[in-house]
């Protein structure tokens, strides 16, 4: 192995993160992203000698990540058809882990309810990077980086209020099914006034 390749698989062991990021984002269900993480660390295997050094590693991998993504999920549309996933029961003694999980695979689905521009966007601006940086993974100028970045952040949280207006209006009794405090009072028996017959035998 030599030099340049022992220092690309040393930057795919550091940022392995950012493949599995990437791929939760583009595919939906558990077997697609192993898929997808395995088809990016290959492409980025096969793309290592268009690394030069001149960007970080980081940057280099997120691009040929994002553009491997993109190009899964073209495929993915026009070959397969959506499956219904089995899902899977946390285990009760990992009742946290499982909360923690449950919320990032919720963001995760929001993610993906973005064009796949957007969702790259917010993708690398949630991994710290800077405009000029996402601006040069995805070829586009950094004043058009914050403007989509400022529609998406504002299309993720209506989304969340959505669903959380949703959720509240779910656990909320149904008023047609609460008897009402007139109804209850109906429904009371009245108390009884013994008749004079009633006080001679007592």
């Amino acid at each position: 192995m030599s030099t340049h390749e022992a220092a690309i698989s040393a930057a795919i062991a550091e940022h392995r993160g950012i493949v599995v990021r990437v791929a939760r984002s583009f595919a939906t269900n558990p077997q697609d992203q192993e898929d997808l993480i395995q088809e990016i660390l290959l492409r980025i295997w096969a793309a290592r000698q268009s690394f030069r050094g001149e960007s970080k590693a980081s940057t280099w991998m997120y691009r040929v990540a994002l553009n491997r993504a993109l190009t899964w999920q073209r495929d993915e549309r026009s070959r397969r058809t959506k499956h219904h996933q089995l899902i899977e029961l946390p285990d009760p003694s990992a009742a946290q882990a499982a909360e923690s999980a449950h919320q990032l695979n919720e963001l995760y689905d929001m993610l993906r309810t973005l064009p796949p521009l957007d969702r790259s966007l917010v993708l690398l601006s949630l991994d710290g990077f800077a405009y000029a940086e996402i601006a040069d993974i995805v070829g586009i100028s950094e004043s058009n980086v914050g403007a989509r970045l400022s529609r998406a952040r504002s299309r993720l949280r209506a989304s969340r209020d959505a669903e959380q207006a949703q959720s509240d209006d779910a656990q909320s009794p149904d008023p047609s099914t609460t008897p009402s405090s007139s109804a209850t009072a109906d429904a009371t028996p009245a108390a009884h006034t013994p008749t004079n017959t009633e006080r001679g035998a007592s």
